[in-house]
Parts: structure tokens; sequence; C-alpha cells
């Protein structure tokens, strides 16, 4: 009688309402391109706990330059990377979706190099990250169009790229300004500046999306709820950083176990560069600026067609997850 009891008890607890909820928790994994500033946001929705507290059970792990492949494999829900990426897997018949956009084109095209290159023709040598990337459009970019000639070394880590000029490997480099940071702290100097549209060749940047959030479209259409949960999370992101000083954001950036090897003033420093290009329209991703997002895409993914529903909006855009999460955008 008494074993009767305890598995009725048992199986009482198990239908109880709060541990029914404890095991249906929505799970998301992010997997990012590099542990740098420039993707902080992404981090922050872990480490100050408002993923968790929208009722998200969420982990990012940076995977460097397999974020593209493990996602397309399955082994996370989204990649943290250049939103140019998602169009890659296209080819190959597999179906991404946009989601998010962290960071603007913009934050993607700065280009420092060493004290005796004075031009982009200069350039002998550029180091950038992988082909697919949105850096990578904008090397390809300069190259194209601001008179450059000179060899791309594609990197899958982007903090070897500032270690690559410094040792002679290079003796230039596009990236986003804060991985650039330490090396115009040690000598280099700054090439293209996109704060300054004087210093950047004409109809090589727009003014679109850098970095952001994808997935496979099936996967993220079965998880819809913890999307948009993540969605709300990254907006408390948003409104952190806008009125939370740097060296405190920067503080529960390191809090990461992937951040936990830099100085809280070095990430300061970026968190206040980074700050102008986070959060484009507040991650929503418009409609009127896919077709000059293409044409920035086009320089490092020659196989875009403008023409080729493949590439629409419509195709490989889903802001129906942000507008669910925080109603009609007031930008088209």
């Amino acid at each position: 009688m008494k074993c009767l009891n305890r598995a009725l008890a048992l199986l009482c607890l198990a239908a109880s309402p709060s541990l029914v909820s404890a095991q249906s928790v929505d799970k998301l994994v992010a997997l990012s391109a590099g542990n740098t500033t420039p993707l902080a946001p992404i981090y922050l929705a872990e480490t100050l706990g408002y993923a968790k507290q929208e009722g998200l059970d969420y982990t990012v792990k940076t995977v460097f330059a397999n974020s593209l492949n493990l996602v397309v494999a399955g082994e996370g829900d989204f990649s943290v990377i250049g939103i140019s990426s998602a169009l890659v897997p296209v080819r190959e018949g597999k179906e991404t979706s946009i989601v998010y956009a962290i960071s603007s084109g913009l934050a993607t095209g700065f280009m420092v190099a060493t004290q005796k290159v004075k031009s982009i023709a200069d350039c002998t040598r550029v180091s950038t990250s992988r082909a697919g990337s949105a850096v990578f459009s904008s090397t390809m970019a300069y190259r194209t169009t601001g008179g450059g000639k000179f060899t791309i070394l594609e990197l899958g880590d982007a903090n070897q790229i500032v270690p690559s000029v410094l040792s002679g490997g290079s003796d230039c480099a596009v990236s986003a300004l804060a991985v650039l940071q330490p090396g115009l702290d040690q000598g280099l100097h700054l090439l293209v500046d996109p704060r300054n549209p004087r210093t950047v060749p004409p109809n090589t940047i727009q003014g679109t999306y850098g970095s952001g959030l994808w997935g496979m479209k099936d996967n993220l259409q079965k998880k819809r709820g913890a999307v948009e949960k993540l969605m709300r999370a990254l907006k408390r992101v948003e409104d952190y950083i806008k009125k939370t000083p740097v060296d405190q954001v920067a503080a529960e950036i390191i809090k990461h176990p992937d951040f936990k090897t830099y100085k809280p003033d070095q990430i300061a420093r970026q968190v206040e560069a980074e700050k102008l290009f986070w959060f484009p329209d507040s991650g929503y991703v418009k409609p009127s600026a896919w077709n000059g997002a293409l044409t920035y895409y086009k320089y490092g993914l020659p196989f875009i067609d403008h023409g080729n529903k493949l590439y629409s909006y419509e195709s490989r855009v889903d802001m129906s997850y942000w507008i669910t999460a925080f109603g009609q955008p007031t930008v088209k």
C-alpha cells in the first residue's frame, strides 16, 4: 500500500504545473562566428539573464568559421555571423531565414594599414574574414571599385586579423572597428572609416545590414515561440546598452566564458566604438533596404542574382517573429 501511495504521489508531482512548465522551457542554441565585441549583444542576452527571464533556455557557443556549416547540419539554431552568409546554402537547396540584424553594414567596412601604406592602391595583402561574411564583401568592394589590386587572406577567426598584419603576413586589414582597435593601438592607421564618408570609396558600402541572426527555415518555424522570446530578450539588451555606461556593459560581456581572457577596459573601448552600429531599426530588416543589401553582398558572393527569387526578401527574410514580438514596425 505504501508503494502505491508513493507511486501516486510521484504521478501527481509529475503532473504539477510547476514541473510541467520547467520541462517545457524553450531552448535555443546560437553559434557565434567569433567571441568579438561586434557580436556581443547576442552574448549579453545570456549573461544579463534576459533570455532566461523570458522563459528561454538559451546558450551561445563560439564556433568561429564553422557557424554556417554547423547550423545547416542542425547542430545549432542560429548562425551569428554576417547576414550575407545565409545566402550561401541556398545554392544547395537549403532553406534559410534571416530573422534579426545585429549591426549595420557600415560596421563591417573599416580598413587599417601599416604606416607605409597610404591608400587602398598601396595594399598588397589584406587580412579579413572568410568569403560569405559581410566583412569579406567590404574587402572585395574596395578591391573592385577602390583601386585595390591586393591579395586577400581569409581568416576563420576574426581575432587573428590584426595579428596577421602586425606579424607581417599582410599590410592591410578589413573588419569591424572593435576587431581592428588593438592594431590601431599598436601603430596601424585607418584607411577607410565609414564614420567619415570622404574616406569611403564610392558605391562600396550600403547603409544596410552586416551581422545578424539566421537559421534553417523549418527549424525556426518549429521553435517559433522560442525565437519570439529571444527577440524580446534582445530588445532588453538594446535598451540596456543605450542607458548603461560602457564599463558596466563590458563587465557583463566578460562574464561569458568565451570572453574571460579579455580585459574590461579593452572591451569598454570597443563597446563605445560599436554602439553606433548596433541594432539598426531595433533589429528589423526593412524590405526597402534589401535590394541595396544584395548589391553589397554580391561583391563577396558573385553568384547572387537580384532577379532570382531564391535571394528575394520574401524568400530569405522572415520578420514575422519580430512583428509578433513587437507589433508592426514604423519603418518600411
